[in-house]
This record gives structure tokens, sequence and C-alpha cells, in this order.
């Protein structure tokens, strides 16, 4: 145990030696320099593999964090893309029911008559009718007979009125006869439905008549159930069989029957007579009144 204390007192002094030495040699001489720098190459693959976990950590927390940002980020995006999805599809019907509703405010400028507005709510599931459900009835003067336009032309007329709804058979139905006139030449026939939406058939032309195809069709007024002048059909097929008295006649119905939602319930307006047998009972009641 006595022995060890003078060999550590001469490797202390052997040490201390040895650095005033080179604290001499780095001071007075540059060959130091080059000996500093080859150890430092030796020294620096240490450094880095002792700061190698340190940085690896770091790495990895900044590496985690960040996709962290994005995967939230990307969430984001994701939601904020169904919105703006969500708001392009309400954007698409508010623009298909403007378009509607434009070219109906179109055709109420053509039609010289009082009317209301109707949308349609639901339709007849039966597939041997057509007929559908408006929203409006007997409290908005709705009533049995009336006619039903949209935007392009006759569409049908009510058969029903609740109080707060209509039943309405279209055009197209089988059960459905409307009277018209060609618009070209005025002359008269009646027009009934097939059960097909897209066909109309003119009944009773006879082989001679002046009808082509491409004639447009108007409601004649006669028979007093609708009004003159609204356009119903156009003349697409006409066929002639030989030793018939009748022609055979095919029209297209001008009314979206398919398609249209917002419609015109046309109120009928009072012929001239009638408003002046009004007004002349009227006058006679009141002169009888002051008699």
């Amino acid at each position: 145990m006595f022995s060890a204390g003078p060999q550590h007192g001469y490797r202390l002094a052997v040490a201390a030696l040895i650095s005033f030495a080179l604290m001499t040699l780095d001071a007075r001489f540059t060959q130091v320099d080059y000996l500093r720098q080859s150890l430092s190459y030796l020294v620096s693959p240490v450094q880095s593999l002792i700061s190698l976990p340190t940085d690896m950590v770091e790495w990895s927390s900044r590496t985690f964090a960040e996709r962290d940002e994005l995967l939230e980020e990307n969430r984001s995006l994701r939601s904020q893309v169904l919105v703006l999805r969500q708001k392009v599809q309400q954007l698409a019907v508010l623009q298909a029911e403007n378009q509607r509703l434009r070219r109906l405010l179109g055709a109420t400028e053509r039609f010289d008559a009082a009317y209301v507005t109707a949308e349609m709510i639901s339709v007849d599931p039966d597939p041997f009718t057509h007929q559908v459900i408006i929203n409006r009835g007997a409290q908005d003067g709705v009533y049995v007979g009336q006619a039903v336009l949209d935007a392009t032309g006759l569409f049908g007329q009510v058969i029903q009125v609740n109080s707060l709804t209509a039943r309405v058979l279209l055009v197209a139905d089988a059960n459905h006869a409307v009277p018209v006139q060609v618009n070209r030449n005025g002359m008269r026939s009646i027009l009934v439905g097939t059960g097909d939406l897209n066909v109309l058939q003119m009944e009773f032309v006879p082989d001679t008549a002046d009808i082509k195809i491409g004639d447009l069709l108007m409601t004649s007024g006669l028979a007093g159930r609708f009004p003159e002048g609204y356009p119903v059909a156009e003349v697409q097929a006409i066929e002639h069989d030989p030793g018939e008295p009748f022609a055979h006649i095919r029209a297209k119905p001008l009314a979206q029957l398919a398609r249209s939602r917002s419609l015109l319930l046309v109120f009928e307006r009072e012929s001239d007579d009638e408003e002046a047998a009004t007004t002349a009972n009227a006058e006679s009641d009141n002169a009888e009144v002051d008699e």
C-alpha cells in the first residue's frame, strides 16, 4: 500500500513534464498543429458515433411530429373536400330549380290568364295510370277540371281536390282527351292519351285532312274544359291505310311529363258576354233596390 505512493507521484511528475513540453512545443513550433489535425481525424468518428444516438432521437422525434402534422392536415383537408362536394351538389340542385322556375316564369308571360304555381309532391305508383299529386288544394281555389301546365305545354287536368292537395291526370293517360286544333290551319280534332308519356293520338282525322308532320296542336277551347290557345303537342307521324276513312296520327306532348315538377294551375277568365251579363244583372238589382 505504501509502495504505490512513489509510483503515483512519479507518474504525475512524468505527465506534468510531458504536458509542459507539449505546451512549449505548441507555443514555439508549428509541428504540433499537424499532430493535432492528425489526432482530430481519429477522434471525429468517435465523436460522431457518440452523438449518433442523440441525433437519431432528435431526427425520429422531428420526423414523427411532421408525420402527425401531415396526417392531421390530411384529415382536415378530406373533411373540407366532403363539405365542398356537398355544397356543390346543393348548388347544382338550386341551379336546376332556378332554371325550371325561369322557364315557368317565361311561360306565365305567354299565358294571359290568372294562375297559381304548384309543386308536384308525389306520383301515383299504379303502372296503368298517369296521375300526380300537387301541393295546392281547395283553399287555393283549385277546382275539378282545372287546366294544369308546365313551362312548355299542357300537362293535364285536375280530377280530384282536397283541402291542401289535388290529383292531376296527365294528358298521356289513356283516359284523358282534349279538344285541339291545328295551329297552322285551325282544323279541329280530339287528342287522346295512349298510356305512353311520349305518344298522343289524334282521333277521327279524315284521311284527306290537311295535316303535316311538325304541325303544332293547340287547345281549341271547345267543350269548355280547357281554355283556348295553350300548346299541347306536335305531330310526329302520319300513317294512311288504304280503305280506311281515318288517318293514324301520332303526336308528342310538349309538356315534360316525366320531368316537370313546377306547374301552373290556370283559372278560366270570364268571357266578355258573361261579364256584360253579370254587370247588367248587378245594375238591374241596384235599380230594383232604389225603387
